[in-house]
């Protein structure tokens, strides 16, 4: 019955977070902007701007509370897991399915002539060094040696080990059982280390350097507004390069330590820190969210404020208002539409090749998972 009340609460806690998250996006991003289309600074406020609106809260709570009865059906069946699984699909898909509908309802109703302002060059504003891009390269560094480091102590640590040891699930909380030593369950956690953390601060360093659109007129405050959300979301992203360097270095030290038979777990610290970490990862993003805004619209929005420029008033280079398409913008991201943080531009080969590459890469880390 706790496994039941935990698993059930768990997708509550999902539930509630994710569902939240969906019905605050439309209200951070940036005025002109409408669930991924530029719709123009009048229309975003008008009654049938907030009609729409309201359509998107009813559906996102309609959404929510069928993952919720999924999970429960799930629960009187007899298997609370399968259905907390089922329930979440529910949740992501049913939000993303809401999402396409409303965009293609907001794009049915006519959007304003952006091509006199939708090719104004901003890019190239900048006050003074972007922030935080020293400490995005110094993270960088850092996760490289350290995860590096690990991965060596762990290759060398091999022949001192014993035959077997716990498989990694057993240690996580599933089933006991165990598994033949190799150099694959050594090396599996200093892997993922080795791919994510510097993952997260090549990110940052992306982020300190990424495009800003304006806006059109004096627009001081736009420009500020928009060095805040990226100096912030560099801070964000160093910082989580920098807890996942911890936990996933502890671990991989961990692991060997059980491998020689002087441990038999990682031991209730390490979930302590997990707690913390999320704790302080969701403090991050709430604190951007409230105090910030998607593309810094909680500090630019004002009378004065002129309209938006460049790639976020240019309809034609987006897809489903999501997807960044432009090969003649030299800028690798663009701050999102609809959401929060960046988006790639895939009219850029570099872009795509970064993300082909560390795609690969979990993909192949995910698969080897499997073998352990």
């Amino acid at each position: 019955m706790g496994e039941v009340i935990v698993v059930n609460l768990f997708l509550l806690v999902r539930v509630l977070l994710v569902g939240g998250i969906f019905i605050m996006f439309p209200r951070i991003t940036r005025k002109g902007l409408f669930f991924g289309v530029y719709v123009g600074e009048e229309f975003s406020e008008s009654d049938r701007a907030r009609g729409v609106l309201r359509g998107w809260d009813r559906g996102c709570v309609t959404v929510m509370a069928a993952a919720l009865l999924v999970g429960l059906v799930g629960t009187l069946a007899g298997n609370a897991v399968a259905g907390n699984l089922t329930g979440t699909v529910v949740l992501l898909l049913g939000c993303t399915v809401h999402f396409i509908r409303t965009y293609g309802k907001v794009k049915a109703l006519g959007v304003p002539d952006d091509r006199g302002q939708a090719g104004k060059a901003t890019a190239a504003i900048e006050l003074g060094s972007p922030k935080g891009e020293s400490f995005a390269k110094i993270t960088l560094v850092i996760c490289l040696l350290v995860s590096l480091a690990t991965l060596t102590y762990a290759y060398l640590s091999y022949p001192s080990m014993g035959e077997r040891m716990p498989t990694l699930w057993s240690l996580i909380g599933g089933a006991e059982d165990t598994t033949e030593i190799s150099y694959l369950t050594i090396l599996y956690m200093p892997g993922w280390n080795l791919v994510i953390a510097p993952l997260f601060a090549i990110l940052a360093l992306m982020v300190s350097t990424a495009k800003r659109s304006l806006r059109d007129g004096p627009g001081s405050r736009s420009a500020e507004a928009q060095e805040a959300f990226r100096s912030t979301n560099v801070y964000i992203f160093s910082g989580a390069a920098l807890l996942y360097l911890v936990l996933m270095t502890t671990l991989s030290l961990q692991v060997v330590r059980i491998g020689r038979g002087e441990a038999s777990g990682f031991g209730p610290g390490i979930f302590g820190f997990m707690v913390v970490m999320i704790i302080l990862m969701a403090s991050g993003l709430f604190f951007l969210l409230k105090t910030v805004g998607q593309g810094g619209s909680r500090l630019e929005r004002g009378p004065g404020e002129g309209r938006l420029t460049g790639g976020l008033a240019d309809n034609s280079r987006w897809i489903l208002g999501m997807f960044y398409v432009n090969p003649d913008d030299p800028s690798l991201l663009v701050e999102s539409r609809f959401g929060i943080g960046y988006a790639m531009n895939w009219g850029r080969g570099v872009s795509v090749m970064f993300s082909v590459f560390f795609g690969g890469l979990i993909l192949t880390m995910i698969a080897l998972g499997f073998f352990l």
